[in-house]
């Protein structure tokens, strides 16, 4: 199936900027009928038709609009940050539209948005060269991660911090060892098991024995439970464990009560995320708190030093959030 053609081909075959070519379908003026005239004919050359979301934008008087990749719509973890996506930009003034690419095809779902907005937010499973493609030269925040490459911003969860101070809050409690459940995601794009940052975190800071006692499983509730199983029978004196995020730590607190295991007499679990979801389930999931406002709040603020001015190149911009630990009654 043909590419589909959008605004950055047009201004590109036409030697105009982007603005140029809404300008030119939308009869803004600003530009000279010459310059009209010719976006207007390689626009019908190249088949290109403006997008109905990109014309209502048109007439605002500082028009901008975020394409939010949202990792996963299954996930609560994204479906949250996504939801505090949309309400914070629209009190700044932005148009957001969504897309996901957890049916696997991340780089179609980028190319759809990229005749639409101004700039792309989300998490990114592509390479750097891989995105730096799909994105066509509009400038992408990645959040979670960290990048320097120019025309890519991130805002980064200081996540080592907060393993770090979970590992030795739980030594004080009196855990002997501590375990850790990682997520086996690496195995939807390959045949071995990849081990994740939140597992090198982990085995940077446990305590308890030479050996890492770590298990992986699939990233839900079922998946959780199934490898909590598995590092019991793997590590019996395990009592303390570190689960790759709270949907997987529900999973293991609810194996860990069929396996008759106290919590968090016998076992104290520790999910990563701050899901809301931890309150509503017994006993509720202790966390590391990743700050899903200041995460938002960070990417739109430099959203906001972008759209200023006025999307053009600049060096790469990054900001920090620090973790927090949200003690519940698993931990």
């Amino acid at each position: 199936m043909a590419r589909r053609v959008t605004i950055n081909d047009v201004a590109m075959a036409a030697g105009v900027s982007r603005q140029t070519v809404t300008r030119a379908h939308n009869d803004l003026g600003d530009i000279s009928e010459a310059t009209k005239r010719r976006v207007l004919e390689v626009s019908a050359q190249l088949g290109y038709r403006p997008n109905r979301f990109a014309r209502n934008l048109v007439g605002r008087q500082r028009p901008r609009a975020a394409g939010l990749l949202v990792g996963s719509f299954s996930n609560p973890y994204y479906t949250e940050i996504a939801g505090a996506f949309l309400a914070a930009a629209a009190e700044r003034g932005w148009q957001v539209m969504m897309a996901s690419g957890e049916s696997g095809d991340e780089t179609a779902a980028v190319e759809m948005l990229a005749g639409h907005v101004d700039l792309f937010v989300g998490h990114f499973r592509l390479s750097d060269d891989e995105l730096a493609a799909a994105v066509q030269g509009i400038p992408a925040i990645l959040l979670d991660d960290r990048c320097s490459r120019p025309g890519f911003h991130s805002v980064e969860i200081d996540l080592r911090a907060g393993v770090r101070q979970a590992m030795a809050a739980l030594e004080a409690k009196g855990v002997r060892r501590v375990g850790m459940i990682d997520s086996s995601y690496s195995l939807r794009a390959s045949p071995t098991y990849s081990p994740t940052p939140r597992r090198r975190f982990f085995e940077e800071f446990a305590f308890g024995a030479p050996e890492p006692a770590v298990v992986a499983g699939e990233e839900s509730m079922a998946g959780g439970g199934h490898a909590f199983r598995a590092l019991m029978a793997q590590y019996p004196d395990v009592d303390g464990v570190l689960v790759f995020n709270d949907m997987m730590a529900i999973g293991a607190i609810q194996a860990a009560q069929a396996l008759g295991i106290e919590i968090p007499g016998r076992m104290r679990i520790l999910g990563v995320d701050g899901l809301t979801l931890g309150e509503a389930v017994h006993p509720t999931v202790s966390t590391i708190s990743l700050d899903r406002e200041a995460l938002v709040t960070s990417a739109l603020d430099i959203a906001d030093t972008l759209a200023a001015g006025n999307f053009t190149h600049t060096e790469s911009l990054h900001r920090t959030v620090m973790p927090r630990l949200l003690w519940r009654e698993s931990a």
